[in-house]
């Protein structure tokens, strides 16, 4: 099951608490990046075939491919703090910071045992980009983003130490190709484009360039083009006067029948409903 994952925020990250159910559920995969920290109880975490104990204090890595739910022990349901977030936001900052969640499922240990040095690294950080996403201080996206960044820049250096020299160079190429591709689409998404075209300007195969993009964020070319379009509708629709029709055409949409089934895909409503809401709505995240 493929879960479409919106941020009830101006920055793409969401920070939550949920208690799994105590019996095993369907795994579901997501588009976003997530990292999740035991705060109390007992469970399991399963990774497609691979199942980890979960107790306060771990943490697990979640990319967009792989397969993943929790459990909650019956006796003492663990509970979790979710910090998920959209690839692009690494890739804009700095393409390596990617590296931890480009693995290959089968041969990565996606749980970071609560006793150990890197999880007491790690949980204060997550702790910190939830506080501000809560809180809303002035400045507060500009600190969630930070405490972001110094949680996977963390992550990273012990990742690195794990790669070989030509894993790390193939992986880094990817993500700097992708990196490349993000600031083309960020620049050009309200005019028709194609991946053809853009991979062209970049002077990559189209292949290459579509396989890097999808390896280092997770999206596929037309989904990612699709979902800045979105992004931008949605700050459109609630700060300014411009009618439905005219935002769509605006943020690259070739027809309003697209526009809406797209945008009720991605916000789980639609453009009026949005617009009438104001930009404020919550919805269940797992």
């Amino acid at each position: 099951m493929k879960l479409h994952i919106t941020y009830d925020n101006p920055i793409p990250i969401n920070a939550f608490e949920w208690t799994p159910a105590a019996h095993r559920q369907p795994p579901h995969v997501h588009e976003s990046l997530e990292i999740g920290l035991c705060l109390s109880g007992k469970g399991i975490f399963f990774f497609g075939n691979k199942r980890y104990e979960a107790g306060p204090g771990d943490l697990f890595l979640v990319n967009s491919e792989e397969p993943h739910i929790a459990q909650a022990d019956p006796a003492d349901p663990s509970r979790y703090l979710f910090i998920n977030f959209d690839a692009a936001l690494l890739l804009q900052e700095e393409p390596c910071l990617l590296l931890p969640f480009s693995y290959r499922a089968a041969h990565f240990c996606n749980h970071i045992p609560g006793g150990s040095a890197l999880a007491r690294q790690l949980a204060p950080w997550m702790l910190a980009v939830a506080e501000e996403l809560q809180e809303k201080a002035p400045g507060y996206q500009a600190m969630a983003k930070s405490a972001l960044i110094q949680l996977c820049g963390r992550l990273l250096r012990l990742y690195n130490d794990r790669l070989t020299d030509e894993e790390r160079s193939g992986m880094v190429q990817s993500a700097r190709h992708a990196q490349a591709l993000a600031a083309l689409v960020e620049q050009r998404h309200r005019e028709p484009i194609s991946l053809k075209e853009l991979a062209a300007v970049l002077g990559l195969s189209v292949s290459r360039v579509s396989r890097a993009f999808l390896e280092a964020t997770g999206y596929h070319f037309s989904e990612y083009v699709s979902l800045l379009r979105v992004q931008t509708a949605k700050r459109d629709l609630a700060g300014t006067d411009k009618t439905v029709a005219e935002i769509a055409f605006d943020c690259g949409f070739q027809s309003l029948a697209t526009f809406y089934r797209i945008f009720n895909e991605k916000v789980g409503m639609s453009p009026n409903a949005y617009r009438q809401s104001g930009g404020n709505f919550s919805e269940s995240k797992k």
